[in-house]
């Protein structure tokens, strides 16, 4: 037994060997099954538990095979944890793919370099042809091994479909596999798309196969059509979710990190709310919110950015969760443990309304901590609306058998409603609750309770709210399997807990008793941004346009010279006054004299049969006279009042000299004095008082007024026909 533990040690040590000295290093991270966020904790717990299953002693009585490929993932687990638990180590590895730089320079030096692919026959060119002169694919590289990837591979044929006309946002990877810098920052792409989680998709095409799409996704500037400089490879491209076309791309122009490719995609390609970074001091601030939201906070011992899934779930459910992250300090344990019992990070606290506080300790791994999120989204009595209707299962056609709910508007009897009900609720989910059924209804999602607000959602109020708005109500809903009919019963008992969970025991065991039957599910209001958070978006998007504008302009200003940006900024400068119209010069305002002030036409046969045959244009108002002494002052300050007005034309008719207007007069009840005034089609006349005094010249401003504002009635009436002579 000891010689077989012996050759055991000299097999170990041989094989630590060789792969120290041989082998590529291996993605300890995988090895390991951590996370690359994982820290010193998570991974010795990962190692302890993989070298204890590994071991050699534990592998007695197992077939050979068994035995020396268990002894392979002993040492496998040795080198990883070796490369993990030093901090330099594992930084060189992030950054290179190597634990040592000096193993990358010394196994690239080592690979052949001929021109050919290893493998190929002697005298045969590499990728590129033989007009390449032994330069790989044209581009001045040599001859290099591909760069694998797990991401997608793009070409023309699949780019538009895939990356285009994705709901996704993509990261595009210009990339040459004979370009070292394509190669050393290989690792860190592949660490991008698993820290991705989702966030965005991430993808690579080959300039030495594709230039041409090259020459789309990555220009020399933006209006060029040459692809960019192979010297500058790698290069990062985002593209928003369905962008559809080719100009919505993104350049990105930062380092070749894993963290700032993920905050790139997260802030200009998704869209995501940025999660604030607290401090204890600024802890209590932030759970003294808005008392309608859930209050999620992660508690990290690594500092850093917050991670893609706690930026996601902060966009997604900004209606109903406030998300934020703190740094935990050994410095600051003592302090976590007193105030919040907080003693294992990373950990979560949650706070929901009336003071719930929940505290989940050693939350390691993204699958728990999405499990959290997904599980305290809500409110303990959560709000219905048309975005939280899933999530509280209050609809037809799901688990929930009966959805309880608080109906009616803010203020003190809808509040007690609905702390009412919620205390219900907690009493239900508490280990001392009155109703077993009740209680394993909650767990199973066949109970749901929930509030309404009875002004906003409109058709909930119709269809199931009846009586004054203000007097709040607690229904209860029933559904019936797949069925969108439901039935409905209103509580109208006191707002006792123990009545109001007899009542919903009694409807969830069947009870019929005050049941309305055959009631269609209310629609909700589809949920929309106030006017101030709609102008804080916008504000916000134009800015980061303006922003990300002006920084290509500098950089187009670099790269391809001033001639292009000035050529473009001249552009939208000249495009506006192509399209302006010429301004028309303004007359000149004909001053009145004061003989223009006292005269009042007097309109012959000839002037009312033109006024007459020039309908359509204007508005006549006319004062009718027996003789040139009648009184017309009033007339004349009616005149002088609107004088300026283009629409209308004034005059004075002598009813025993003009043909036909006598009849007229006495037809429509006018007499000398009379002040009338003609519609433009002159089929319709209004009389709108008297010109001799009598009214005074005010209310005939105002019957004018009232004329050109469209606000009156019109009688019908014939302009008269002149004789004629």
């Amino acid at each position: 037994r000891r010689m077989m533990r012996a050759s055991w040690v000299f097999a170990l040590f041989i094989l630590l060997w060789a792969t120290a000295v041989c082998a590529r290093d291996v993605d300890p991270y995988k090895i390991l099954d951590v996370s690359r966020r994982a820290n010193d904790g998570e991974i010795k717990r990962a190692y302890r538990k993989l070298s204890l299953r590994y071991h050699p002693d534990k592998q007695q009585g197992k077939s050979t095979e068994d035995v020396e490929r268990a002894q392979d993932r002993f040492v496998k687990i040795q080198k990883a944890y070796e490369v993990l638990s030093d901090a330099g180590k594992r930084r060189n590895y992030d950054m290179t793919g190597y634990a040592d730089p000096k193993d990358a320079y010394t196994k690239q030096q080592g690979e052949p370099s001929n021109g050919r692919r290893r493998g190929a026959a002697p005298g045969a060119a590499g990728r590129g042809g033989w007009d390449t002169g032994g330069k790989f694919g044209g581009f001045g590289f040599t001859q290099a091994d591909p760069i694998n990837s797990e991401t997608t591979n793009l070409t023309p044929q699949n780019f538009a479909k895939t990356v285009l006309k994705s709901n996704k946002p993509w990261l595009v990877q210009i990339y040459h596999d004979g370009s070292e810098m394509c190669q050393r920052v290989a690792p860190v792409w592949e660490q991008t798309a698993r820290a991705m989680d989702g966030v965005a998709r991430l993808g690579r095409v080959n300039i030495a196969l594709y230039p041409e799409l090259v020459a789309k996704v990555a220009p020399l500037h933006p209006f060029s059509s040459s692809h960019v400089n192979p010297r500058d490879l790698p290069v990062v491209v985002g593209f928003p979710r369905n962008c559809g076309a080719f100009w919505c791309r993104r350049k990105y122009r930062g380092m070749m990190k894993e963290s700032a490719l993920s905050a790139f995609a997260m802030d200009h390609l998704a869209g995501y709310e940025d999660v604030p970074a607290l401090t204890r001091e600024s802890l209590a601030t932030f759970l003294e919110g808005d008392p309608k939201k859930v209050k999620f906070v992660y508690f990290n011992s690594r500092a850093g950015p917050a991670s893609p899934l706690l930026r996601r779930a902060a966009t997604e459910y900004r209606n109903d969760v406030s998300v934020a992250q703190v740094h935990y300090k050994q410095s600051e344990a003592a302090y976590w443990i007193r105030k919040h019992g907080m003693h294992t990070p990373p950990a979560v606290l949650v706070l929901k309304e009336a003071g719930e506080k929940i505290i989940e300790q050693d939350v390691t791994g993204k699958d728990k901590l999405k499990a959290l999120l997904i599980e305290h989204k809500l409110q303990i009595l959560p709000e219905l609306r048309s975005s939280s209707l899933k999530s509280t299962g209050c609809q037809p056609g799901g688990l929930v058998r009966v959805c309880v709910a608080a109906i009616g508007v803010d203020g003190f009897h809808f509040t007690t409603a609905r702390d009412t009900l919620r205390a219900v609720k907690m009493t239900l989910q508490s280990p001392s609750s009155p109703s077993a059924t009740l209680s394993a209804a909650l767990e199973h999602k066949e109970l749901s309770m929930v509030w309404i607000d009875a002004r906003r959602q409109r058709g909930v109020r119709e269809a199931l709210f009846a009586g004054d708005e203000h007097i709040p109500r607690i229904v209860a809903m029933r559904f019936h399997g797949g069925e969108e009919k439901m039935d409905l019963s209103t509580y109208d008992g006191s707002m006792i807990r123990a009545d109001i969970a007899a009542w919903i025991s009694n409807i969830f065991e069947g009870d019929d008793e005050g049941m309305v039957s055959g009631v269609e599910f209310p629609k909700l209001a589809v949920d929309s941004l106030g006017f101030y958070e709609q102008a804080l978006r916008f504000q916000g998007s134009t800015l980061s346009w303006a922003q990300y504008f002006g920084a290509e302009l500098v950089y187009m200003s670099i790269e391809a010279g001033p001639a292009v940006p000035v050529g473009m900024i001249l552009t939208v400068v000249m495009i506006p006054m192509l399209f302006q119209r010429p301004k028309r010069r303004k007359k000149p305002m004909r001053k009145r004299s004061e003989m223009d002030q006292d005269a009042v036409i007097e309109l012959n046969d000839d002037a009312l049969e033109c006024l007459k045959e020039q309908h359509m244009k204007s508005l006549v108002v006319m004062m009718f006279i027996e003789s040139s002494e009648d009184d017309q002052e009033t007339f004349k300050k009616l005149r002088n009042a609107f004088w300026r007005e283009p629409i209308l034309s004034f005059g004075v008719v002598n009813i025993r000299k003009a043909s036909g207007w006598s009849d007229f007069a006495e037809s429509s009840g006018a007499a000398a004095g009379s002040v009338l005034v003609w519609h433009p089609m002159r089929t319709k006349f209004q009389i709108i008082g008297s010109g001799d005094g009598t009214i005074p010249h005010p209310v005939l401003c105002s019957k004018i007024e009232k004329i050109l504002d469209g606000m009156s009635s019109w009688q019908d009436g014939v302009w008269p026909v002149q004789a004629k002579t």
